[in-house]
């Protein structure tokens, strides 16, 4: 069942914040997950795919009309390439959770190809070795160190950005380690909230993120898993608007603590909409890919990568590391 706690109150608090929020500035143009103007990147983690990599590889080789999208293997998602027979253009990490050893040599400069689509890729000089041999001998490598601020997958994030890419099909981010997968999540807000668009591919479930915009599903048959989730990545995201489905709101608020559960596709075209905050939609894997839109500014960077050891690191964790 859906939760249903916002009030009229709620609602219109929603409506004056959104429209206060939209009179400060103009409007940013309008984007869209199908603009083929938006590279699309592949990012292979080290979790668990159940069987969705398929689907995910064939929605990211559709999107933005990108016939040979950027493909990441973010650590241990090196041997998932591997399985899959997928030719990654880069891998990132502290390899940790690779199963075979990674040895690496020095080059004076590697090339990384930016996504298609795009002009040019900030990446080449944060790239000095590559694999030095077996199955993947010559492939560039950005090295890690463990002890660092971003989690692998973040990385791999801030890697496509720099070369190019604003959309985002992860495999390996959900289930396995909850912590992990809390932090995928919390990344496809990140993404959200720089113009980007970020899919993440799970056992029979999706997720995306959308900030100021809307998640819109194209009519499909109703698949045996036909649920549909709605979260709050802020404190409140105002003016959300549900149609289409199941259960249907209008004018309603969304808040980090109370979600809006177990919705339903009904075979016909729905949308989940948001006019100030953040969502986090999650829906079947099997249905066509929804198209995001939004209204938040493009970032020119998500930041830079984490390539160097935690300055928040304490003594005694230096220590344990033999960093002291």
């Amino acid at each position: 069942m859906m939760s249903d706690d916002a009030t009229a109150t709620d609602a219109a608090a929603g409506a004056t914040a959104h429209a206060t929020a939209a009179g400060a500035s103009a409007n940013p143009p309008l984007r869209t997950s199908d603009d083929p103007a938006h590279a699309a990147c592949i990012i292979l983690g080290a979790g668990e795919y159940y069987g969705s990599e398929r689907r995910a590889l064939e929605l990211a080789g559709l999107s933005g009309g990108a016939s040979d999208p950027l493909v990441i293997a973010a650590d241990g998602g090196l041997d998932h390439a591997r399985e899959l027979g997928v030719s990654p253009d880069f891998a990132i990490g502290d390899f940790d959770s690779v199963t075979s050893r990674i040895s690496t040599r020095p080059v004076d400069g590697a090339t990384i190809r930016h996504a298609p689509g795009s002009a040019e890729s900030r990446l080449d000089r944060s790239v000095h070795r590559v694999i030095a041999s077996g199955p993947w001998a010559g492939l560039p490598v950005i090295t890690l160190p463990s002890q660092k601020d971003d989690a692998d997958m973040m990385s791999a994030v801030k890697a496509g950005w720099m070369a190019g890419a604003r959309q985002f099909h992860i495999l390996g981010g959900l289930g396995g380690r909850l912590d992990h997968t809390i932090g995928n999540i919390q990344l496809l807000a990140y993404v959200s909230r720089a113009a980007g668009f970020a899919f993440l591919y799970g056992d029979r479930i999706a997720a995306t993120a959308v900030t100021d915009g809307e998640v819109r599903f194209p009519a499909c048959p109703v698949p045996d898993f036909p649920m549909v989730s709605v979260f709050s990545l802020g404190n409140e995201s105002h003016d959300v608007e549900i149609r289409g489905l199941k259960y249907e709101v209008s004018g309603f608020t969304v808040t980090n603590t109370v979600a809006q559960l177990s919705n339903e596709l009904m075979g016909a075209p729905g949308v989940v909409r948001v006019g100030d905050g953040t969502l986090i939609v999650t829906y079947p894997s099997a249905v066509p890919a929804p198209v995001v839109t939004t209204r938040a500014r493009e970032s020119a960077s998500l930041g830079a990568l984490s390539d160097a050891v935690s300055d928040r690191l304490s003594d005694a964790g230096r220590r344990q590391e033999g960093l002291a």
